[in-house]
């Protein structure tokens, strides 16, 4: 991972910590991220589909509502919309890791 990975990653992790202050419940969203990243882990071909750049965003989307749609919180959604749509879902894990830090 470069610099710019990294700094990208904290940048967002700052931005959803913000967000879940002020409008949800940190922890909760933490919990959430935790719990993406595990999914995505755990079922590579899935997170191999949402990181292919030949598969449409919108392809992509619906495969995120589809699995996502009715537990997560609208912040967390929102999350994996951006990184669709930049097609960076690779970076979940390590907002993961920087958003923990910020809990601390």
């Amino acid at each position: 991972m470069d610099a710019m990975d990294t700094e990208n990653h904290e940048t967002l992790a700052r931005a959803l910590f913000s967000i879940a202050v002020e409008r949800w419940h940190p922890s909760i969203v933490n919990y959430e991220l935790a719990e993406i990243d595990g999914i995505l882990s755990s079922y590579a071909v899935l997170g191999r589909t949402l990181s292919d750049s030949g598969i449409p965003a919108s392809e992509k989307r619906e495969i995120i509502n589809d699995l996502f749609g009715t537990i997560l919180s609208p912040i967390s959604l929102g999350l994996l919309d951006l990184l669709i749509e930049d097609n960076q879902i690779c970076m979940v894990k390590e907002i993961s890791k920087s958003y923990r830090r910020l809990l601390k």
